[in-house]
């Protein structure tokens, strides 16, 4: 018969073990496995960007998504996931409206959260706005009512992430966003950099069934413009050891998407075909089998690791 003491002490043991061991060994990968979330963004801002990430998740190496719940497209997104438990859907917490014409604003009364909008009730185009202009109270009153809207929709919700960086792009509002995935019990994107920020109420909200990706990759506008395919071609050939996120945005270059992003040529429609070509092609399938790379979800993260007991 095990003594209370010697329970204790077990615990104490387990829990430690947990910490030393990576991601991967807690996933049962070898400790210097590569291992990688293929992440596409931006799902509910249209019925280009469904269809195409849709298509991606169920015909690609693509394993991961996350939704925007105050976009236009939400309800057609909405149910696609309850009806499609299994598949590995965020969300990701939007507090910006970054394209010229197609716009939304909070879930939010916007009387509520007046720091969060513009003078014509939308969420602020750039980042920078946004924190010149929201409190900390009302980006966590929006997160919590986007987070609650996803679940009374009926969505498996995976993890948190967040549009354009803003839910992490002051403290405050880092604390924030942190606290919520603690409190539903969901892996929030985070990379290593989380360890150098310099405040107590930020590293106390980490614990040793937090995750924490080693790297988070992305193309940038000067990749666009040298060709996509070479880009992630390099990349997915140089994957290095441990948990890799890569964010992707697909759609169809079509007159929906072209409509919604004119005049951006960065990240428009012609970017996101770009993704899409990319990811469902063989030439993708192929690298990822010959380096040997071993696709995650942040569903195996949430219930293996954050939500272990």
């Amino acid at each position: 018969m095990k003594t209370p003491l010697l329970l204790f002490l077990l615990f104490i043991a387990a829990s430690l073990s947990a910490q030393t061991k990576t991601i991967a060994e807690r996933l049962g990968h070898p400790k210097d496995a590569k291992l990688l979330i293929i992440h596409a963004d931006d799902l509910g801002v249209s019925n280009s960007e469904n269809r195409a990430s849709i298509h991606a998740l169920e015909n690609s190496p693509v394993n991961s998504a996350s939704i925007m719940v105050p976009c236009p497209w939400f309800p057609e997104i909405a149910a696609y996931a309850r009806n499609n438990k299994n598949a590995d859907l965020g969300l990701h917490l939007t507090l910006n409206s970054e394209w010229d014409y197609y716009k939304w604003g909070p879930v939010t009364s916007k009387d509520s959260v007046p720091g969060l909008v513009n003078k014509d009730g939308y969420f602020f185009s750039s980042v920078d706005s946004l924190q010149l202009k929201g409190t900390a109270k009302e980006v966590e009153l929006e997160l919590r009512n986007q987070v609650k809207k996803a679940y009374k929709a009926g969505i498996n919700v995976t993890h948190l992430d967040g549009h354009m960086g803003a839910a992490m792009s002051r403290p405050d509002y880092l604390e924030v966003y942190m606290r919520i995935g603690n409190e539903y019990r969901l892996p929030v994107l985070i990379d290593k950099r989380i360890y150098d920020i310099p405040n107590e109420n930020i590293q106390k909200l980490l614990g040793p069934n937090s995750v924490v990706a080693d790297k988070i990759l992305s193309a940038s506008p000067p990749n666009f413009d040298t060709g996509m395919e070479a880009f992630y071609s390099d990349l997915i050939t140089n994957i290095e050891p441990g948990l890799n996120f890569l964010i992707i945005h697909l759609a169809y270059d079509d007159a929906e998407m072209k409509a919604v992003t004119i005049d951006h040529p960065y990240y428009g429609a012609e970017w996101r075909q770009a993704d899409y070509d990319f990811f469902t092609s063989k030439t993708c399938a192929d690298l990822i089998k010959e380096q040997k790379i071993v696709l995650v979800t942040w569903k195996e993260l949430r219930d293996k690791i954050v939500r272990a007991e």
